[in-house]
């Protein structure tokens, strides 16, 4: 009979093994050869590398050692860009603001003696005929141009009674009402307008 030789090498220990799990062996011994040459190749190494130098004269020889290291280039990544996104608008509510503005004082007039005026019972000289006498009736709303004969208190404009004299000589817009001329000595008396 003829005899035919088996299989000689690393064959041997595949006999009696399906084909296929042959294949899958040596594809898996090939991928673990390929990781690790991947993984050496990855690693920067250092190389050594002799430089020798010689003098001008020839009479000695000094080698250099210098180190040179390789790498593998990184391939740089493409960046990614994001569709840009739309907030919707808001409309925020519009706020009404108040602006207080504070009543300013007529313009006092410095306290003078004026001479008694014939006809206003000892009021200050005016225009107007407001007077000490009693004739005529109380004045609510005065003329605004008052704080330039009389010598008006720094909140005159912003009295709700009727005009009157306070202690110290000073006008007021508060007479009739409680507190009036309480900061000026009380009150001394009420202003008239009449004939």
């Amino acid at each position: 009979p003829v005899t035919t030789p088996g299989p000689v090498g690393p064959w041997r220990r595949f006999r009696g093994t399906p084909v296929w799990l042959q294949a899958l062996s040596w594809t898996i011994a090939v991928l673990l050869v390929l990781v690790i040459i991947g993984a050496l190749a990855g690693s920067p190494s250092k190389k050594t590398v002799g430089v020798s130098t010689a003098t001008s004269l020839g009479a000695e020889t000094t080698t250099t050692t210098a180190e040179v290291s390789t790498s593998v280039p990184v391939v740089a990544s493409t960046p990614i860009t994001l569709p840009a996104t739309t907030l919707p608008a808001t409309t925020l509510p519009v706020t009404t603001v108040r602006t207080t503005v504070p009543r300013t004082a007529p313009p006092t007039a410095p306290a003078t003696t004026a001479p008694t005026v014939a006809g206003l019972c000892g009021a200050p000289a005016n225009p107007f005929g407001y007077n000490f006498c009693g004739r005529g009736t109380f004045i609510t709303s005065p003329n605004p141009s008052t704080c330039s004969y009389f010598n008006c208190i720094a909140n005159f404009g912003n009295g709700i009674g009727y005009m009157e004299e306070c202690a110290d000589a000073t006008y007021s817009m508060s007479g009739g009402r409680q507190g009036s001329c309480s900061h000026h000595g009380g009150d001394k008396q009420p202003v008239f307008s009449g004939p």
